[in-house]
């Protein structure tokens, strides 16, 4: 089943039009910039979805500029590596932008009051099947102890509902 996304014409703010998907809004060459979420938006997680890179590569010809956006826990640089390894050209995008890419510069530089009152000991809930989110640079302690933490950074969902032993 295709979403459907609809648009106001231009100064007809209440009449709206039906369209059947990006390649019809690249069409219009109207936007200059898109923020793309990758997971549900140009994949499925295994393969591109048809006339995604095709519409991508449209869109940079026309002069567009595109970012990823994400709700991914991985870094940037790993969900650049993604698309590319699902055929994306990573030179169609200006880059990335995911949650755990904002999680690890906020810890990283801290110039943010609440993230520099944080601390440095931490638990760290991640993935253990699909790989561990890294901490490298974060100059955190993991500790397994909660009375040692002074906040939990938790990567992976299933542990929050297939019971977590901390």
């Amino acid at each position: 089943m295709m979403a459907k996304c609809t648009a106001a014409p231009p100064g007809e703010a209440q009449l709206f039009r039906t369209l059947s998907g990006l390649q019809q809004l690249a069409d219009t060459r109207r936007f200059k910039a898109w923020f793309l979420d990758q997971f549900g938006v140009l994949h499925d997680g295994k393969q591109p979805y048809p006339g995604a890179i095709s519409t991508l590569e449209k869109l940079a010809t026309n002069g567009a500029k595109m970012v990823i956006i994400s709700n991914s826990s991985r870094r940037a640089s790993t969900t650049m590596n993604k698309m590319k390894n699902l055929g994306f050209d990573p030179s169609l995008f200006e880059g990335a932008i995911t949650s755990g890419e904002l999680t690890h510069q906020y810890l990283q530089r801290r110039d943010d009051p609440w993230f520099a009152a944080l601390g440095r000991s931490c638990i760290h809930i991640t993935w253990s099947d699909r790989g561990a989110i890294s901490l490298e640079a974060l100059s955190l302690k993991v500790v397994e102890n909660v009375e040692e933490a002074e906040f939990v950074l938790s990567f992976n969902y299933h542990a929050w509902y297939a019971g977590c032993q901390i």
